[in-house]
């Protein structure tokens, strides 16, 4: 059976409830006319609307869409349940464009060497680790934010970085301005993908970051309406993490949530659970999204990554998902970074 529906009850455990519409995939995947009434569901369900040419279109896609979260599912060897989500009208160039980081995906070979930890850097070592920890229980984490269709999820793993560690720091917690990066960040291409280290780099040339109030999110770029003394938050530097997952646990435990590089393969038509990808299926040499680790914890044998995404709370888990630690699944231990304050 091929679950649709199953609601997390508790983000970082292992409590679950079905839902009722629960379907076997393997009798309705081939049936059109089981495939149009789902299709039905997902236009109320997600309030689309489309002309009568466009619909048949976004049909034919949504269920190429299905057929792959059926692959993913007989894949996955995590607790991942996989299926129709926001995204399953939409086309693979579609969803890499809109809410991938295009910039990235053209050119995984851009990491300066600056920014790749090195023998000498700072280690956390010999320090033990509770089994299970997540920043969200302590306060430090912000709303899950929405990017739209707008490729600019590097702006909001750096943000919300560095609106955790402003946390940890300053005990105050203040919802920081992406649009600022958007429009500021000379490095970057704005909706169409950048870097986490251009982005502190822009942060520490522009001074800090406004709030999020005071500079909305329109997601697209505009120009830099920059005003320095409502800035509300300043960082000293960044730096690179060792990139080994019993480090990144390490630093997450004991300094901070930390922003990771990742392949978002497996993202698509996630609904929830833990994703384990199967080798080769979300390979490390194709970084193409930035989120940011707020915890980890294990359910059962499956040990796994919280991880805030920024594509609004009604995807995945409340806007959350849970990867697969220690395997380097998605090449999550590729680029681990974190501002200091």
């Amino acid at each position: 059976m091929f679950q649709l529906a199953v609601t997390c009850l508790a983000l970082s455990s292992c409590v679950y409830l079905a839902a009722a519409n629960t379907i076997d995939t393997a009798l309705h995947i081939d049936d059109e006319a089981a495939m149009r009434a789902q299709f039905e569901d997902f236009k109320v369900k997600y309030k689309k609307q489309y002309d009568n040419e466009e619909e048949e279109r976004r049909f034919r896609i949504f269920v190429e869409n299905l057929k792959d979260a059926k692959r993913m599912q007989g894949e996955d060897q995590g607790t991942a349940m996989y299926g129709m989500n926001k995204f399953s009208d939409m086309s693979d160039e579609e969803f890499e464009m809109f809410y991938l980081n295009p910039m990235m995906s053209e050119n995984n070979s851009s990491w300066p060497e600056e920014y790749t930890w090195r023998e000498g850097d700072e280690r956390l070592e010999n320090l033990s680790c509770p089994r299970k920890f997540d920043w969200r229980r302590k306060g430090a984490v912000t709303r899950v934010k929405n990017q739209g269709r707008c490729g600019s999820c590097w702006a909001f793993g750096v943000v919300a970085n560095i609106e955790s560690v402003w946390y940890i720091r300053r005990r105050r917690l203040v919802s920081l301005s992406e649009q600022q990066l958007l429009d500021c960040d000379s490095w970057d291409r704005g909706c169409k993908g950048g870097y986490p280290f251009n982005a502190f780099n822009s942060i520490l040339k522009l001074g800090g970051l406004m709030c999020w109030r005071n500079y909305r999110y329109r997601a697209s770029r505009g120009p830099c309406r920059l005003v320095k003394s409502r800035v509300s938050a300043t960082i000293q530097t960044y730096r690179s993490i060792r990139p080994h997952e019993d480090e990144m646990r390490v630093w997450v435990a004991h300094r901070s949530p930390i922003v990771v590089s990742i392949n978002a393969a497996a993202l698509k038509g996630y609904r929830h659970g833990v994703i384990r990808p199967k080798f080769g299926r979300c390979r490390s040499n194709r970084l193409n999204h930035v989120v940011l680790v707020v915890g980890y914890g294990q359910c059962g044998r499956h040990r796994y990554w919280i991880i805030k995404n920024s594509w609004g709370v009604n995807w995945g888990e409340q806007g959350y998902f849970r990867l697969y630690r220690g395997e380097n699944a998605c090449g999550i231990n590729q680029h681990p970074c974190t501002c200091v304050i």
